[in-house]
């Protein structure tokens, strides 16, 4: 399909599609060669005519105007073109924290607790900032976002977390997110959030323990049909981590079972509470994380090449490399060649193919948890072992002993070092793949 114009965007790429909108890749184009890569958020045609939803769209797209966090998309547009409502947003290049799990296990690269403390500590920078943000006039906000997921929290090359998708935020700006409604991703809701009752800042704190308490077990913590998990939350405590990992450090499970407890007087106050308390434990532990650390195990796990676009580049190629190219682009074979496109092709050139978007799902998801990435760029290569059986946060049905996080462990002086995590947990993946 070739590219298309949206009002003042080039639609590129479909990137995925929900109940409510769909999400391309799209470029702006300026004076002068200026171009700025963009997700376009466009509303579906008929839901326009449907006032509350209209408002939630358009109250997402206020509210992120007000929010300006590094760990929080910017949004650079809220406008209507050719029939539809849409946002113009920053562009994410990453994969979210749901998908860069499931490549871990597959590559028998699991995530290490010091990446997953540095993910969770940049989301609580970020909903920290979202629950403190005021209007112009000086008033609170209040927004709670009310669907923390894995598959809301995309990660960048250089190791930042964005939290995504404000869509079903409950805020003092808009009226008809008061008590009685519910919005959010089940298995990820705070007890009062499934009972339809008032939600604060503490209903986010209990979506990131659920995170945190699934990224370092490797196990679903709420599992079931929606009536199943609903009830968990509703009616159980959380089981303690060391349950299912015997050597689960005592501090962590302290912290994660704090952000879990079902009655929010009770439970960890705030998002910034949350951080201070996985900062004093990395620091104890001597755990590097930081976005570098995050951006060298993406690097370890997520082998790629960006693809080049000649045309659109600010550094042209030096005499140099025009020369090395030469003599392998003579050698190929000519069916085999490929002829950079110029700037007027590329603007035509079509990017995206209806078959690789995302199934619609949920009225309030952007993407499903198997739905595989559309992005090419992002895609694994090639893996060198057999996918594992685990490919998600899934519960092992093994009855041998669980994966096991070891912070300091003496060992033998001629064994050589190594993460006790994920040694453990591999060695558990191993004995499932063998079965």
């Amino acid at each position: 399909m070739t590219s298309t114009f949206y009002g003042r965007y080039e639609l590129l790429r479909k990137i995925a599609a929900g109940g409510m909108a769909e999400i391309y890749l799209a470029r702006h184009w300026g004076e002068g060669g200026f171009f700025r890569d963009v997700v376009i958020k466009r509303l579906f045609q008929n839901l326009a005519e449907h006032p509350s939803t209209l408002r939630m769209f358009q109250t997402e797209g206020r509210l992120l105007a007000h929010l300006s966090h590094p760990n929080i998309p910017q949004v650079f547009d809220l406008g209507f073109a050719e029939g539809t409502w849409f946002l113009a947003m920053e562009f994410v290049d990453g994969m979210n924290v749901a998908d860069v799990w499931r490549t871990g296990v597959r590559t028998r690269h699991v995530m290490p607790l010091h990446v997953t403390i540095g993910i969770a500590l940049q989301v609580c920078e970020a909903l920290h900032h979202a629950h403190e943000a005021r209007d112009k006039a000086g008033r609170p906000l209040r927004i709670v976002h009310r669907d923390v997921t894995p598959q809301n929290v995309m990660l960048t090359r250089d190791g930042v977390a964005k939290l995504m998708d404000f869509g079903v935020a409950k805020t003092d700006a808009r009226a008809d997110t008061e008590v009685g409604t519910v919005k959010g991703t089940f298995s990820y809701m705070a007890p009062e959030q499934v009972r339809g009752r008032g939600v604060d800042r503490r209903a986010d704190v209990f979506a990131l323990g659920v995170i945190l308490y699934e990224l370092t077990t490797g196990a679903r913590l709420f599992r079931g049909t929606d009536v199943q998990v609903m009830t968990q939350i509703v009616e159980q405590d959380a089981p303690a981590p060391s349950t299912r990992m015997p050597e689960y450090p005592a501090d962590l499970e302290e912290i994660v079972l704090a952000a879990l407890r079902r009655d929010p007087r009770g439970r960890i106050a705030s998002a910034a509470d949350l951080a201070l308390h996985l900062e004093h434990l990395a620091m104890r532990h001597g755990l590097v994380v930081g976005p570098r650390a995050i951006a060298a195990y993406l690097n370890e796990i997520l082998p790629s090449e960006r693809v080049a676009e000649e045309s659109v580049a600010l550094v042209p190629p030096s005499q140099a490399e025009l020369s090395a190219q030469e003599p392998a682009r003579a050698a190929e074979p000519r069916s085999q060649r490929v002829e950079l496109p110029t700037s007027a092709e590329l603007r035509e050139a079509g990017l995206f193919d209806d078959e690789e978007s995302a199934e619609h799902v949920g009225d309030d998801e952007i993407v499903d948890d198997e739905v595989e990435l559309v992005d090419e760029r992002m895609r694994p290569s090639a893996l060198s072992v057999a996918p594992a059986p685990l490919a998600g946060f899934e519960e092992a049905e093994s009855t041998e002993e669980g994966p096991v996080v070891v912070l300091d462990k003496p060992r033998p002086k001629d064994e050589p070092p190594e993460d006790d995590y994920l040694a453990e947990l591999g060695r558990r993946l191993d004995l499932e793949g063998d079965g």
